[in-house]
């Protein structure tokens, strides 16, 4: 860690965390109370929720193109 990187608030961790596990077990939920939230003012449990979701959105995705990448090779595989 550089000195210009500070150590994350308890409540960002916590709303990262929250954010994380909702967007992979109840993204609807998760949509819910990002949208009650959006009327108030950001603050640190509410911005790392979105980013907790967003990472779970983003592993996701790259796990999908692994599979997808993986599918391609064993079909390349089999016509040979």
């Amino acid at each position: 860690m550089t000195e210009d990187e500070e150590e994350p608030s308890p409540e960002f961790v916590k709303g990262y965390n929250h954010g994380y596990q909702l967007a992979k077990q109840e993204p609807g939920l998760l949509g819910q109370i990002l949208k009650s939230q959006s009327d108030n003012l950001p603050n640190d449990y509410s911005r790392a929720m979105v980013q907790g979701k967003t990472q779970y959105e983003h592993e996701k995705l790259v796990a999908e193109m692994k599979a997808i990448r993986e599918r391609q090779k064993q079909a390349i595989r089999r016509k040979r």
